[in-house]
């Protein structure tokens, strides 16, 4: 790691990063992780984000109804957005 410097303004630090490429059903990902030391560390970091990803209060929830329910002051032709 380098020692930080102001450049216009702009205080800046050179950091080893490691880049952990994945993939999935979705596709491929890219997770940059900032603070492993190694390789071995930066893969043990990227399993974790991934398990992260994965737990239930994590994956998407279903979204409501598109029916909305009757308001006051919308005829039927009212498209309320």
């Amino acid at each position: 790691m380098s020692s930080p410097e102001i450049y216009k303004g702009w205080i800046i630090e050179a950091r080893p990063v490691f880049c952990v490429e994945v993939w999935n059903s979705g596709g491929k990902c890219f997770i940059p992780v900032h603070n492993a030391k190694n390789e071995k560390e930066a893969l043990k970091q990227a399993k974790r984000w991934i398990d992260m990803q994965t737990e239930p209060e994590n994956e998407p929830q279903p979204e409501e109804s598109d029916d909305f329910p009757p308001q006051d002051g919308f005829d039927d032709d009212d498209m309320p957005f």
